[in-house]
């Protein structure tokens, strides 16, 4: 009887919380590759924003050469990222694409939920699916990876030698995906610092050591 006392007593108080660096943690490779591209992103984009377009005729500027030799850098990343995605679906496909009925469903869901709690939701490869996080992500690397497309078409279209005017029609397509690219990178970075705010550090899972 004393026994049935004590676990009345006990186990209606006890609480057990999942913090949110205690969640599953990405797998390692995917982690630097991540971060990697992020970092590549992230200097590709100012320096496009100040390099000095290619002239026909004349020397390409250094800015120019270093956005080239970046963007190939980017290039090998994304076929990294792609490479992983396709060969590790609960970290990859299944998480970035939940695009089925009851994926798009959870994503809408989780999107409410968070506007009216306030609260961003927060997935891992543990999850049935990436919900409204992974559904973002997936955008993210979509848009990144045209972007690298274009970029490739047009270096290798210049080197091919395509006419000015063909030339400046890729250049444009190039310069509104980098526009979509900056638009998904400061919403990007602006989720990572509200996620701060409400105190869901959720970037540690992604850059902390571990398995």
């Amino acid at each position: 009887r004393l026994r049935q006392s004590a676990s009345h007593i006990v186990h209606p108080r006890v609480h057990v919380t999942t913090p949110e660096n205690a969640a599953p943690t990405w797998s390692r490779p995917l982690r630097l590759i991540h971060l990697l591209l992020a970092v590549a992103v992230t200097i590709q984009l100012f320096l496009g924003s100040y390099m000095q377009s290619p002239r026909f005729g004349a020397p390409d500027s250094a800015g120019f050469e270093a956005h080239a030799i970046l963007g190939a850098v980017i290039c090998a990343l994304v076929i990294l990222h792609w490479i992983w995605s396709c060969t590790h679906p609960d970290e990859g496909l299944r998480h970035l694409f939940p695009w089925t009925r009851n994926g798009m469903r959870n994503v809408m869901g989780e999107l409410r939920t968070g506007i009216c709690n306030l609260r961003l939701p927060s997935t891992g490869p543990a999850s049935q699916d990436g919900g409204l996080a992974g559904f973002i992500h997936g955008l993210g690397l979509l848009a990144v990876t045209a972007t690298v497309i274009i970029g490739s078409a047009f270096f290798l279209s210049r080197l091919a030698g395509a006419s000015h005017a063909g030339l400046e029609i890729i250049e444009e397509i190039h310069d509104i995906f980098a526009v979509v690219v900056w638009v998904y990178w400061g919403g990007h970075l602006a989720a990572t610092v509200l996620h701060g705010l409400l105190h869901q550090p959720v970037w540690k899972r992604m850059f902390s050591p571990g398995r």
